[in-house]
């Protein structure tokens, strides 16, 4: 049977006939357009076609930034296949979850295999021998396993077999936990691989083209395709109410009367437990009996299993699941498959279950805007906190680009014709502000428009500028400054804050804390621009009461009051409004910096640095950056003893570094670690 009548026998749905879709056009491998019609897709999309077009087949990088469910997937698919049939080498897709890597290497090698594709799946919870890694075609792993891998490479040199790259669900580099690892790990196969064809997928964002420049300036043109049309329209809308758990279960019976499905995302695993656990009884109204009876035998499989949570065989009888990290991979599978098959109707959920697995929904609910609240006595940082509105409580939000990757799950194609994306406030003031943080103004119609962050990075703390550094010395076995320096400049960490601060550069090894700091440009990293030309034309008395080998102390008078101030090498730069050493350890969120000095401290400092005497001012320029040398990184490296100078003025790493690389810690971590240890007190 030819492809064409194959296809022919295939497709039953309404629309354009198989002899005018541009799939034989775009699609000329017949193993992969065969494939392609097995799995029912008949016709490409725009941003697929463009792809195509440009160079997809041969070997031309892309950043592609649309939204969930526009299939920007199966470009990525496309790409690794086809460089695999054209011999051009290996092909490693890199997802940021076990769970969407095991979906993605069941949906590989269910495609594939039969064309004689080697399909390997390398994460935590399933090693694979590494001469079956070797031997693979195409390799499923997370971001952190490959970055394991590669910190081992010297007796891996398979690594330099890849040829294709593809970065799913790229926009992650922004986060705190996995991104900065993502982002060492991007530059590194850059400078590992020769010439490799990256395919990075992203969710929308506010500064694609920004963020394409960046991985255009690592050596490799990256081409740019952006869209935000979605295959089924989505509308959004903030509901207020006092009672989120009533609105909730109003909210999904008028959606599973009209024989739809609901995903609920809250912030913890156990509301997303206890709210399965109330709707339990209304799904269980809308199950015909045979979708009952399917939904027991499934959980009387999940109560076989070993080690599995009993809490979900109990609900999902009723035809309703909760979803989290805490899972086992084969109940996380069970949930997502029976919902797709529409026996569950409402899954509760927390955000894991939005990374790009293929869960859509008609109506998608956030109920937790909030990630989570605390005091402010527990917070040392305050950047990305906002104020609880009860005069002592803080809490920090979901950012938009994370609230409209889950409401992204709204609307199911072929399904729906629209989808609906939800989120509940308490009261007005919450939904003003969730309005204004997350919306553009409204149109005309009154209609709700998404509000998206500039991609940061998300290597912008001390820690883990730490861990970088240690790791480079690490890989390179042997590296001086000038190299590792230069390894810096290639990060998106760099490149934000050079666009940012441009005219009022700072040498990158200062930037870094891999060199001492100059008291000039610590007040540029801690103190807003436009906050110290306000403060230099203010008339506040600022005197100095204090000057010594290692302390400058002295005092600003404002309207509000008199503020003590200090430098000392010893504890650090303190005022009497209650900051202390909050240098910052945010440098480039959302093209932006993460200032900590007080404008007391700041003021101080500004004096101190245009102070005439010369006797003086030979002291602000040893004692300043002391104040602060316990934020160098190289100095911290040094001193825990991560690090060795060689007597070639190269550094290299002591077996104590080693093992924390190996061991995949963080050097504080490590060195806490080695301190606990050391003082166990062993009694008989």
């Amino acid at each position: 049977m030819s492809i064409t009548d194959f296809g022919k026998k295939l497709k039953d749905e309404p629309g354009r006939s198989l002899e005018e879709s541009e799939i034989y056009k775009y699609i000329q491998d017949k193993r992969i357009l065969r494939t392609l019609l097995e799995n029912r897709i008949f016709h490409l999309r725009k941003i697929q076609e463009e792809a195509i077009k440009k160079g997809l087949f041969f070997r031309k990088s892309f950043l592609v930034c649309a939204p969930s469910g526009s299939g920007k997937t199966l470009i990525g698919e496309l790409c690794a296949v086809n460089n695999v049939f054209q011999k051009y080498g290996k092909s490693v897709y890199l997802v940021p979850f076990k769970a969407l890597a095991t979906e993605k290497y069941f949906h590989f090698k269910k495609s594939y295999s039969k064309y004689g594709i080697r399909v390997e799946l390398s994460i935590g919870d399933y090693e694979v021998e590494d001469k079956k890694l070797a031997k693979a075609d195409i390799i499923v792993t997370t971001y952190e396993k490959l970055d394991s891998i590669i910190r081992n490479f010297f007796d891996k040199e398979w690594i330099l077999d890849f040829s294709t790259v593809i970065i799913d669900e790229v926009h992650i580099i922004g986060e705190s936990d996995r991104g900065p690892r993502l982002e060492s790990l991007i530059v590194r196969l850059n400078e590992l691989l020769h010439n490799p064809q990256i395919i990075a997928l992203s969710a929308t964002i506010a500064n694609p083209e920004f963020f394409n420049s960046w991985l255009t300036s690592l050596g490799n043109n990256t081409t740019l395709i952006f869209s935000e049309e979605r295959p089924v329209p989505l509308h959004y809308k903030i509901e207020v109410s006092q009672n989120k758990d009533s609105t909730m279960k109003r909210i999904a019976k008028s959606i599973l009367k009209d024989r739809g499905q609901v995903l609920i995302f809250l912030n913890k695993r156990k509301t997303a437990q206890q709210s399965a656990q109330f709707l339990k009884e209304l799904t269980l109204q809308f199950l015909e009996d045979s979708e009952h009876k399917i939904s027991k035998a499934i959980s009387k499989r999940i109560a076989a299993i070993r080690g599995g949570n009993h809490d979900l065989s109990k609900v999902i009888k009723y035809g309703v699941a909760f979803h989290h990290a805490g899972l086992l991979p084969r109940e996380r599978k069970l949930i997502e498959d029976n919902f797709n098959r529409g026996i569950i109707k409402i899954i509760c959920c927390t955000t894991t279950l939005s990374a790009g697995i293929n869960t859509p929904a008609r109506v998608v609910i956030l109920r937790d805007f909030k990630k989570y609240i605390t005091s402010g006595h527990n917070i040392k940082n305050f950047l990305g906190f906002h104020e609880n509105g009860d005069g002592f409580s803080y809490f920090k939000s979901f950012s938009a680009n994370e609230v409209f990757q889950i409401l992204g799950r709204a609307g199911r194609p072929g399904l729906d014709s629209v989808g609906y994306g939800i989120i509940i406030v308490k009261n007005i003031e919450e939904k003003s502000w969730v309005e204004d943080f997350y919306f553009k103004n409204q149109n005309l119609n009154n209609k709700l428009i998404p509000k998206y962050n500039n991609l940061g990075s998300g290597l912008n703390k001390i820690n883990i500028l730490k861990e970088q550094v240690l790791l480079r010395v690490y890989e390179e076995q042997e590296i001086t400054l000038e190299k590792l320096k230069i390894f810096f400049e290639k990060t998106y960490f760099w490149y934000i804050i050079k666009n940012k601060m441009k005219e009022q550069q700072i040498p990158i090894e200062q930037l870094l804390m891999i060199k001492e700091i100059t008291p000039v440009n610590i007040l540029k990293l801690h103190s807003d621009p436009k906050k110290v030309k306000v403060l230099k034309n203010q008339q506040n008395i600022i005197k100095t009461t204090l000057c010594n080998t290692s302390t400058i102390g002295g005092y600003v008078k404002t309207s509000f009051g008199v503020y003590s101030c200090q430098f000392d090498i010893n504890s650090g730069v303190r005022c009497s409004c209650g900051f202390q050493n909050g240098i910052s350890d945010n440098f480039a969120i959302e093209n932006e910096f993460a200032f900590e000095f007080c404008d007391h401290i700041t003021s101080f400092l500004l004096y101190l640095i245009s102070f005439p005497s010369r006797n003086v001012q030979k002291y602000v320029e040893d004692i300043i950056p002391k104040s602060i040398r316990n934020q160098y990184i190289l100095n911290y490296l040094f001193e825990k003893g991560l690090i060795i100078k060689n007597s070639n003025n190269t550094i290299r790493c002591s077996q104590f570094g080693k093992l924390i690389i190996k061991l995949y810690l963080y050097p504080t971590s490590g060195v806490l670690i080695r301190y606990k240890l050391e003082n166990i007190e062993i009694t008989s």
